[in-house]
């Protein structure tokens, strides 16, 4: 069988004996009263009643060893009570173990340990009233009866405590006290004790006639500042003001969850959503100076970033304000939920793009099934015009010859238009690699017409390259250039080819306007649109590329020259 340590041991037992001990350290406290502070037995009592103290406390577990210094310490704070106590110390004293003791009233369900604890502060404030205020203040000289009632009524309320049945209080070794209830109990105390001096002196009253007044005045503002507090007449009363203060922190919490819900609805960007409204942060929010902010792979910062610094992390976004001073933990809490908030919101934006991105490819995918219903048809017709051809003396017959003229010129423009329908990229498989020089000069031959485009290569090109990938990135951005060429009659497009030890890099230029920052920013993020067509041709032919281990990029985008580059990625 395990044995239990002497310091675990000794606690539970305090635990079980601490009704036992408050009772003791109460009648020790009557008994400095009776006797006087200034006399042997009193000051002897007053260190038996603190060393009870210590051991009934409800701040620090009971087992917990004193270091050396605190034992000093504690030993120095005994030794000038035992020489220098006064009567208005005493007073004091109790005022403050009235309110640890009140702390505790409020906290129990069950009526024996409330009922006991309502005793405890009773008997507290009656030795205050009667007892240690004539000791305290000369001026105070209750009648005989007054003081006869304090001797013997007190002892009769210790006896009903402990005739009291025990009931369960805590759990563990450290208890409860409510900090607000404890120092409203000391203010009111100290309130009733200097009111009654106040009413004695002004007056000219004795001290039972300004007790009563005093108890009269305070009763009459408490009553007063409870209907203030809550009315029940339809009005929200100091209460809800306070309540309101605390949960919402005035109006600058307010405006910046009504500017985040207009921002919501306007901005479908997920980062520009996110610096904007971090943005609004410092500037709705007086006690943040500045911030930090970083989601996925995305950061930014906003303000002035020095001063304390605080971090909120939600659902992958984290979340760091800067502020001068200190915050409070209700204002660390709205804080909290303010970046909660912020994370909900951008993950929704995030899902979004990610939907409409969905969409798009959802689209390519019904476009390219309508196509190979188009291409099924094409190749029907080819396979009737070959049915015809393979028949006795066909080829030499002027109906054959009639119907090629016929069909021929159609199948062909119906299969321009549906290649020029294919955006989507090929499949891996099918991609091969030439000698660069080859490529080249059927790209040459194949953009002749077009008079604005320029080449320019240093030959002679040695080694290969994947020919779909360089050809789909040229044919989509050479015909975005006619497109752009429309409206810029001006316009010249320069495509050059230069020569790497490590593979072959594309650049296409041209001299026209240059593409807006949105556009630019999400070119090859997905498929966007604009009138110069750059879009999902593009977005495909960038991840067709980066497939084969090439990147193509926006290298340059300025009024003069908008430069693409395709290069092995790196």
């Amino acid at each position: 069988m395990a044995i239990s340590s002497l310091p675990a041991i000794l606690t539970a037992r305090l635990i079980t004996l601490r009704r036992g001990l408050l009772l003791a350290l109460l009648a020790a406290l009557y008994v400095v009263l009776w006797q006087g502070p200034d006399t042997p037995v009193g000051r002897t009592f007053v260190i038996v009643h603190l060393g009870l103290f210590m051991l009934w406390q409800p701040f620090v577990h009971a087992d917990r060893r004193l270091s050396m210094p605190a034992l000093l310490g504690l030993s120095g704070v005994l030794l000038l009570v035992g020489i220098f106590l006064k009567g208005w110390m005493v007073a004091v004293w109790i005022m403050m173990l009235a309110g640890i003791v009140g702390g505790k009233v409020l906290l129990f369900g069950a009526r024996a340990p409330r009922l006991f604890y309502l005793l405890a502060l009773g008997f507290l404030v009656a030795s205050l009233l009667l007892m240690a205020a004539p000791l305290a203040v000369p001026i105070v000289k209750p009648s005989q009866p007054i003081l006869l009632l304090g001797y013997i009524g007190l002892p009769l309320v210790l006896m009903v405590m402990a005739l009291l049945p025990p009931g369960r209080e805590t759990d563990d070794g450290r208890e409860v006290v409510d900090f607000v209830y404890s120092l409203f109990v000391f203010l009111l105390l100290a309130v009733l004790m200097l009111g009654t001096l106040a009413a004695m002196l002004l007056l000219d009253s004795g001290y039972v006639e300004a007790l009563l007044q005093t108890l009269m005045v305070t009763g009459a503002m408490l009553m007063m500042l409870g209907l203030a507090w809550n009315p029940h007449s339809g009005f929200a009363g100091l209460g809800g003001l306070f309540s309101r203060y605390l949960m919402s922190i005035g109006l600058p919490i307010e405006q910046w969850l009504q500017a985040l819900t207009n921002l919501a609805s306007r901005e479908d960007d997920p980062q520009a959503f996110l610096e904007q409204a971090c943005a609004e942060i410092s500037q709705r929010l007086p006690w943040v100076t500045g911030g930090e902010w970083v989601a996925g792979n995305s950061s930014g910062c906003f303000g002035a970033t020095e001063g304390r610094r605080w971090e909120f992390s939600h659902g992958g976004m984290v979340l760091v304000l800067y502020t001068l001073h200190a915050l409070s933990p209700t204002l660390i809490w709205h804080c909290n939920l303010l970046a909660q908030l912020l994370a909900q919101f951008h993950a929704d934006k995030q899902r979004t793009l990610a939907f409409k991105q969905l969409s798009y490819m959802q689209a390519i995918h019904e476009t390219g099934a309508r196509l190979t219903h188009d291409v099924k048809n094409l190749l029907q017709s080819l396979n009737a015009v070959c049915s015809a051809g393979a028949e006795t003396g066909a080829v030499s017959s002027a109906a054959y010859q009639a119907l090629l003229r016929r069909q021929l010129p159609a199948i062909s423009e119906r299969l321009a238009e549906t290649l020029s329908k294919l955006n989507a990229p090929h499949d891996l498989s099918t991609v091969r690699s030439i000698p660069a020089a080859d490529w080249w000069q059927e790209l040459g031959q194949r953009l002749a017409a077009l008079t604005w485009v320029r080449f320019k290569a240093d030959m002679p090109f040695e080694g290969e390259l994947p020919a779909e990938v360089f050809s789909g990135v040229v044919e989509n951005l050479v015909r975005n250039a006619a497109e752009k060429h429309l409206r810029e009659p001006d316009l010249i497009v320069q495509v050059e080819l230069i020569a790497d030890p490590a593979g072959f890099e594309l650049i296409v230029c041209d001299n026209g306007s240059a593409m807006a920052a949105d556009i630019a920013s999400s070119l090859f993020l997905g498929p966007v649109s604009s009138e110069s067509g750059y879009g999902i041709g593009l977005y495909n032919a960038a991840r067709y590329a980066q497939a084969a281990g090439y990147r193509l990029e926006l290298m340059e985008n300025r009024a003069g020259r908008v430069c693409f580059r395709l290069a092995l990625a790196r």
